[in-house]
């Protein structure tokens, strides 16, 4: 089982770029998603996820650090990218697949909880 927590608004394109000084910049990384193996074997999650609300669906491609993810039982990692606040609000559904084909939901907006899988 993999648990998400997402942080949209998130200040890590500040530390990121403080970290990294003069070279390498990460621009505009405002969301921020925290991956959790909760199971018993390691996952493999996709380079992407999608978003599913009123625009239809939307796969976003562009996380840092790019994928595939192995996540080993017990293990988190975070994985960041930049989104439009717009298209965040209007989405209700954040989805990351496997390399099985199983798929991890994540309830988005303000205040919700995560789904129970």
């Amino acid at each position: 089982m993999l648990g998400i927590r997402a942080i949209m608004n998130s200040s890590m394109e500040q530390v990121m770029n403080f970290k990294t000084g003069c070279c390498y910049r990460l621009f505009d990384m405002n969301l921020e998603i925290h991956l959790e193996n909760k199971g018993s074997k390691p996952v493999v999650v996709s380079g992407y996820f999608d978003l599913e609300g009123e625009r239809g669906v939307k796969r976003v491609e562009t996380l840092f650090p790019p994928g595939p993810h192995k996540i080993e039982p017990g293990d988190f990692m975070a994985v960041y990218c930049m989104m439009d606040e717009n298209l965040w609000t209007a989405s209700r559904t954040l989805i990351f697949y496997d390399q099985e084909g199983n798929r991890y939901l994540y309830r988005t907006g303000a205040g919700q909880k995560p789904f129970q899988t």
